[in-house]
């Protein structure tokens, strides 16, 4: 893994950024502090020294079944 890897988190359905060109640790910290508002869909370029991470605020509908 780079070390000089840089990380966007990216809200699917609307593009907005919500993190842009952050550490890993800058990343770990956004979803201590958003992870019940948001989920993981897909990482892109996740090989590059940019990857991007896109986020959607929907609960998927296979964790609904887990929330309910």
């Amino acid at each position: 893994m780079s070390a000089n890897r840089r990380y966007s988190i990216i809200l699917d359905h609307t593009g907005q950024v919500l993190l842009e060109q952050a550490s890993l640790e800058q990343v770990e910290a956004f979803w201590d502090a958003n992870d019940a508002l948001y989920f993981g869909l897909r990482i892109e370029d996740a090989q590059s020294d940019h990857a991007r991470v896109f986020v959607t605020d929907v609960i998927p509908e296979d964790e609904e079944a887990i929330f309910s």
